[in-house]
C-alpha cells in the first residue's frame, strides 16, 4: 500500500502558545544570548502585528521608534508590494518595549540581523526556516511562523471584527484570503454544539 503525505492541521498561535514560546526562549540555556534576544523580538512582533516573517526582516529601529511613539508604523509587503499601516495596542507597545532597546544612532539599523552587520537584514528564507524549526521543537509539527498570523486573524474573527477591517489590517488583497485564515479553535467548535 502506498503511503501519502498527510496534510497536517495548521494550528493557531494563541495567547497560551505565545506565553509558552516566550517562557521557553527565556529559559533555553542551549541558545546564545544573541539568538535568545532575536527570538523574543521576532515572536513579539509576529504575535502582536500579524506580519509575515519576510516583512519582519525589513523592520528597522526607526519602525520600532514609530510604534512606541505613535502606536503604528508603515511597511511595504514583500508579497503584494503595497504599503500598509500596522497598528499596535497599548499592551503590544508595552511588550515590544521589553525586547527592543536602541539609541538614536541605531535608528537606521535592522532589528533582526544575522551575526554582525546591523546594516544588513537576515535573509528571509533562512529566517523562516530558523523560526519554524524552533517553533516545532517547542509547540509541535502543527505550528509555523504563519500560525501567528492565522491566530491573530482567527481571534479578530471570533470577536466579530468586521472581515473588511481584518483584511485591511492584515494586508490581504482579497477578502476570501482573509476568511480562509479564520480557523475555529477546538474550544470554539465544542461551544457551538447544539445537541
Amino acid at each position: 500500500m502506498e503511503t501519502k503525505n498527510i496534510k497536517r492541521v495548521k494550528k493557531s498561535v494563541t495567547v497560551v502558545e505565545y506565553k509558552k514560546l516566550m517562557a521557553f526562549v527565556r529559559g533555553d540555556e542551549d541558545i546564545k544570548v544573541f539568538n535568545q534576544k532575536r527570538f523574543l523580538k521576532i515572536f513579539s512582533l509576529l504575535f502582536y502585528s500579524g506580519m509575515r516573517v519576510n516583512e519582519i526582516t525589513q523592520i528597522k529601529y526607526s519602525h520600532i521608534d514609530n510604534i512606541i511613539r505613535t502606536g503604528e508604523t508603515i511597511i511595504v509587503s514583500h508579497k503584494t508590494y503595497i504599503e500598509r499601516v500596522i497598528y499596535f495596542s497599548e499592551n503590544a507597545i508595552k511588550e515590544i518595549k521589553k525586547y527592543f532597546t536602541y539609541t538614536d544612532d541605531e535608528l537606521n539599523n535592522y532589528c533582526i540581523t544575522s551575526w554582525g552587520n546591523p546594516q544588513k537584514t537576515f535573509h528571509e528564507i533562512s529566517l523562516i526556516q530558523l523560526v519554524n524549526k524552533y517553533m516545532k521543537n517547542i509547540l509541535g509539527d502543527n505550528y509555523t511562523s504563519h500560525s501567528f498570523r492565522q491566530g491573530l486573524i482567527t481571534e479578530m474573527g471570533s470577536k466579530s471584527v468586521n472581515p473588511k477591517i481584518i483584511q485591511s489590517f492584515i494586508g490581504h488583497r482579497n477578502i476570501s484570503t482573509t476568511l480562509s485564515y479564520i480557523k475555529p479553535t477546538d474550544e470554539d467548535i465544542k461551544l457551538s454544539l447544539v445537541r
